[in-house]
């Protein structure tokens, strides 16, 4: 690992560190217990062979070992809580950093967001689409009056009042001929059809 170390990783390593001192703290209790058992077996037996001194000293270790044992059964308790507490602060440091991210997230959003300006651009914007309709509705009406004018410009020195009367004569002669026409053809279809039914 490199010389500057991540806060995440440094806790990882104090972690690792706590729990290594509980295992060493487990395993010399056991040992000692064992101890215990080991004292209490000898002590039975200078007992039994009514050894005084062997006896006095043997109850002497065992009181030792006992009092070793409740120490560290009591460090082990001790660090055990320790941990347990260690766990609950790291637990509510990530519950206070996930608030306070989301009350950043919050601010940003409502810090970005100008109430203001964006009246100010909104009532800007509505003036410039009813001065463009206004301004559209101008260029409107000119076209339209060039047009009016243009249209009545001259056009009587193209097309006469007689020739426009023409035009709507030969349309109305054209119609009347393509009816009769299409009267004659049916006709002729229901004189063949009546032919061929004869036969």
């Amino acid at each position: 690992m490199g010389i500057f170390k991540s806060k995440e990783e440094k806790r990882i390593e104090r972690t690792i560190e706590v729990r290594k001192g509980i295992n060493s703290l487990k395993r010399n209790i056991r040992d000692l217990h064992k101890h215990e058992l080991s004292y209490i077996t000898k002590a039975k037996r200078a007992k039994k062979m009514g050894d005084k001194d062997q006896y006095a000293f043997l109850k002497q270790q065992l009181k030792k070992t006992a009092g070793q044992k409740r120490s560290r059964e009591r460090q082990l308790l001790s660090i055990e809580t320790a941990m347990q507490i260690k766990n609950q602060a790291e637990s509510d440091a990530d519950f206070a950093k996930s608030m306070g991210s989301v009350a950043k997230a919050v601010s940003d959003v409502y810090g970005q967001v100008d109430f203001v300006k964006t009246q100010k651009n909104f009532e800007k914007a509505m003036m410039q689409a009813e001065t463009l309709q206004q301004q559209m509705q101008i260029f409107l009406e000119m076209t339209q009056e060039h047009v009016m004018a243009g249209e009545s410009e001259g056009q009587d020195d193209f097309v006469s009042d007689a020739d426009i009367d023409r035009m709507l004569s030969e349309e109305v002669e054209h119609e009347e001929a393509e009816n009769l026409d299409s009267e004659i053809e049916k006709g002729i279809q229901s004189i063949q059809d009546e032919l061929e039914k004869d036969k």
